[in-house]
């Protein structure tokens, strides 16, 4: 017999298998340091019940895959890996699509409504992986769920950025090492996050 129960799992183990989430508290995800650590912690602590914002991520996974596929015949690496090694904690990425020739990094965002800016924690992502490829610029392309809209933001390089998110990939290592959650990090995303009311108790 097959319970909700078992599809939620299977559905929850879908989408941490996309996310590319390490076990290795030492290994952080650029993408872990650009939206609240707090958070991150607890998607790497904490078993979830899955949220409207993880299911998406799938079609949204679905979405990249796609592009990916059709990039590849125009000269792009997809799913273009980098990192850097402090030593003490490294930091990694996966660029949703990377220009050799051109030097610039494409970043593919499926969202509910198309942003009148890019959001900033995609705006850091995407400057952390200009920074990463020794890109000369970027591009963030937001494509709208519902109606299909497409719009697309030139991202400069800021390589202050990239030494922020190393400094919040060692914080949330040594959370991760220590086992004490990071502090909250306040915003208007609070109350769409899955761990509000275990955040208020931690």
């Amino acid at each position: 017999m097959i319970t909700a129960y078992d599809v939620h799992r299977w559905l929850l183990e879908a989408v941490r298998a996309r996310s590319r989430v390490s076990l290795d508290s030492r290994v952080i995800h650029v993408t872990e340091v650009t939206q609240c650590l707090r958070r991150s912690y607890f998607l790497r602590t904490r078993f979830i019940q899955l949220s409207p914002a993880n299911a998406l991520r799938l079609i949204g996974d679905e979405v990249h895959k796609a592009l990916q596929e059709v990039l590849k015949r125009y000269g792009y690496e997809v799913e273009f890996r980098v990192a850097i090694d402090t030593g003490d904690v490294k930091l990694v990425g996966h660029v949703d699509a990377y220009h050799p020739k051109g030097k610039y990094v494409v970043e593919f965002k499926t969202v509910a409504k198309i942003p009148e800016s890019p959001y900033p924690n995609h705006l850091m992502q995407t400057q952390a992986y200009i920074a990463m490829t020794y890109s000369r610029t970027g591009f963030i392309a937001y494509i709208a769920r519902d109606k299909g809209d497409v719009k697309v933001f030139k991202v400069r390089p800021n390589k202050e950025v990239l030494r922020k998110l190393i400094l919040r990939a060692r914080e949330l290592s040594k959370a991760l090492t220590k086992g004490g959650p990071p502090r909250p990090e306040k915003s208007a995303l609070c109350n769409q996050c899955e761990f509000k009311y275990l955040c208020l108790k931690a």
